[in-house]
């Protein structure tokens, strides 16, 4: 399991060097390339060593590091914002219909 780990991070080090413009998938994740050096992330930008650090915890064996490599990719996309507010809503209901009765 080791060998094929360290296949794919090789693998990525080697889209990031080259000038390849396409989209690099892993794991349900879109790494994109910017005109500048930043790398997009299902959206949320990164630097190249932000990434880095995302695809080695994306490829981990721990689920609690690739939850968390996840969660960092929401929070730059505005996805963790849109539940929070989401989440805050209905609880502003519920409170609200509690204190109705």
């Amino acid at each position: 399991m080791k060998a094929e780990s360290k296949m794919i991070l090789e693998e990525f080090n080697l889209w990031l060097r080259t000038k390849f413009t396409e989209v690099f998938w892993f794991k349900g994740h879109k790494f994109e390339k910017t005109d500048g050096e930043d790398i997009l992330i299902d959206g949320g930008f990164f630097t190249r060593e932000e990434a880095k650090e995302i695809f080695k915890m994306l490829n981990s064996r721990n689920p609690f590091t690739r939850l968390n490599a996840t969660i960092m990719i929401w929070e730059r996309n505005g996805f963790l914002m849109k539940i929070a507010a989401i989440l805050a809503t209905v609880a502003l209901v519920l409170i609200y219909l509690k204190v109705r009765k």
